[in-house]
């Protein structure tokens, strides 16, 4: 028989916390947004991924100083003033459980909670090998446990890439597990408009209208679908997300595309998030080639503005 020990306790009472925290026996998801317009702002790392200290991150600038998760929370309550953070699933330093126990109480102990993890790891849901896709969704199952410790209401995953990519009852399938394992946590998947073809708004809420459940959900970002169309087509892909957002968001006012930086309007993708009933959180997410800190403050200004 297995002893309790001090880590397990802890890592279990987390659990559980979680668990009556988010309404794992819920039919629909539920969370305690706040409704202070500073307490609903987050600071996502990826911005800052040059100076993340994780050995999975691809691009750690070693020329820069670097932090790992525990010192960009700090950075996020002492810098910008907000209690949010959005770790990047390739910022973390370890997944073992015991680790992430030590990061949540890191986390509490300044005051910082996380909102969303986006989860870019490569996973092969539509293969023709049952291992490589029964390792695909356990690789999602470890994430979803780390939100449940971490108190995060969700985790980002990329629709499955299968042979046709417009075969959206086959990729909604391929995910299915996935779902069913979030379900049971009270952890909601989210997919992001972070790819003009694979990741659009459009094939993203055929998506949702497939799985037909609660537990998968839009997350709008107010610039990415510049990479598919003008100023006017990404307004119109961010008025479709937040039909289907719950929990999270991306604010950004400019994405470098093709070499040339180009802007978006704030005021109307927040008027929008305001007429859809969005009450979830703005997460900041710089992504124009500017200094992250700088433009992290300006996007937080702008956001207590407009929101």
């Amino acid at each position: 028989m297995k002893l309790l020990t001090r880590r397990t306790f802890v890592g279990a009472a987390l659990l559980c916390s979680a668990d009556a925290a988010f309404g794992v026996t819920a039919r629909s998801p539920r969370a305690n947004f706040p409704i202070a317009p500073r307490a609903r702002i987050a600071v996502a790392t990826y911005p800052f991924r040059a100076v993340m200290d994780a050995p999975g991150n691809p691009d750690r600038d070693p020329a820069k100083a670097g932090m790992d998760l525990a010192a960009f929370a700090k950075l996020v309550k002492d810098e910008f003033k907000v209690s949010g953070i959005e770790p990047l699933h390739s910022h973390f330093s370890s997944t073992e459980p015991g680790q992430i126990v030590k990061l949540r109480a890191a986390f509490d102990a300044v005051g910082v909670h996380t909102v969303n993890i986006p989860v870019d790891e490569p996973v092969e849901l539509c293969s023709q090998v049952e291992e490589k896709r029964n390792a695909g969704n356990a690789s999602y199952r470890r994430w979803i446990d780390i939100a449940v410790i971490l108190g995060s209401p969700s985790i980002r995953v990329s629709i499955p890439t299968c042979s046709d990519t417009s075969d959206i009852p086959k990729a909604i399938q391929a995910l299915q597990p996935t779902l069913d394992y979030a379900r049971e946590k009270g952890i909601v998947v989210n997919l992001e408009n972070d790819d003009p073809v694979l990741s659009s708004a459009t094939r993203i809420l055929a998506a949702i209208q497939q799985a037909n459940t609660p537990w998968l959900r839009a997350l709008p970002d107010f610039a990415n679908s510049l990479m598919g169309g003008d100023e006017r087509f990404n307004t119109t892909a961010v008025k479709q997300m937040f039909a289907h957002a719950w929990n999270i968001t991306h604010v950004k006012d400019a994405e470098v595309i093709k070499g040339k930086r180009e802007t978006v309007s704030l005021g109307e993708l927040f008027t929008i998030a305001k007429a859809s009933g969005y009450r979830g959180y703005y997460s900041m997410e710089s992504d124009s080639e500017v200094d992250p800190f700088a433009d992290t403050r300006h996007l937080i200004e702008q956001t207590l503005l407009l929101m």
